[in-house]
């Protein structure tokens, strides 16, 4: 058995429900310590000021952690 799994996941999703997909897997990765998510968005239609309003979770995912995860 592998010491970590990759599962991939497409999904579609309202824009009314964006921000609570996104607020799932963040509370999902706080309550699973050693999980974590890497996710982007295609949204066509929205600007990148839309997009960076979806991604806001809560608590917030500071840039340093973002960068150290990448680097492991």
């Amino acid at each position: 058995m592998t010491e970590r799994m990759k599962v991939f996941t497409i999904a579609h999703v309202p824009p009314s429900l964006e921000r609570a997909w996104l607020q799932h897997l963040r509370d999902f990765d706080l309550a699973n310590p050693g999980c974590h998510f890497e996710v982007i968005a295609d949204a066509p239609n929205a600007t990148m000021s839309e997009i960076v309003d979806v991604l806001r979770i809560n608590p917030g995912l500071p840039v340093v952690e973002v960068i150290e995860r990448f680097r492991r």
